[in-house]
């Protein structure tokens, strides 16, 4: 019994280190060319609205490294302050980084296909990131801490996204795919939507049929 309470204790800690681990590595892979690479690489439409991706880049950091202490119980109760002051960062971050999105892909974004996907996540974000932030300003914990891991979700795209083509490479999944355009186009959709629907699965129908 009690080394399944310490398993308990330990598992959520250990994958949240986990996910902002290779948060780091593919933010600072991809995310640290456009700060620290040389612009004269970029393409000239991406030379010309670099400041608005750098921008994007800045804010989501709030989103990636800051979500994942959001969850960890011991911080929430042991270190209240750094809570409510990291997550009102994180809130800002996410909005902000989220807003950008639109002007990117009203600008730089070459994939017409997951244009559409793009900016509904945009939106989900924006609507789930405020939804915790206004629950919260309710007292409505329960609803303010589900909210915060719809809005996490939606900012992980910026990972599912780079581990999709890793999985396909490995195991082959999306060869039946020949288009190359269109494999990237369902990554885009694939990276988001299938995340938030087993989350909501975990947090509404489990519940409902529990």
């Amino acid at each position: 019994m009690a080394s399944t309470l310490r398993l308990s204790r330990w598992w959520l800690p250990a994958l949240l280190l986990l996910v902002l681990l290779v948060s780091t590595w593919l933010y600072l892979r991809d995310a640290g060319g456009y700060v620290m690479g040389d612009p004269s690489e970029l393409s000239e439409v991406r030379q010309r609205y670099l400041g608005w991706i750098v921008a994007h880049f800045a804010f989501a950091a709030a989103t990636l490294f800051l979500g994942p202490f959001q969850f960890i119980p011991f911080i929430r109760k042991k270190y209240p302050r750094f809570h409510r002051i990291s997550g009102r960062v994180y809130v800002v971050g996410s909005v902000l980084s989220a807003l950008t999105v639109y002007v990117l892909l009203a600008t730089t974004y070459t994939l017409p296909g997951a244009i559409p996907s793009l900016g509904l996540l945009a939106t989900i974000w924006l609507y789930t990131t405020l939804g915790a932030f206004r629950a919260i300003r309710k007292r409505k914990f329960r609803v303010h801490q589900e909210f915060m891991l719809r809005s996490y979700v939606c900012g992980l795209a910026f990972v599912f996204i780079r581990l999709l083509p890793v999985l396909n490479e490995l195991t082959g999944l999306f060869a039946f795919i020949e288009d190359d355009t269109m494999r990237r186009t369902v990554y885009e959709w694939i990276c988001w939507v299938y995340p938030l629907v087993g989350l909501e699965f975990w947090l509404v129908w489990r519940k409902q049929l529990g």
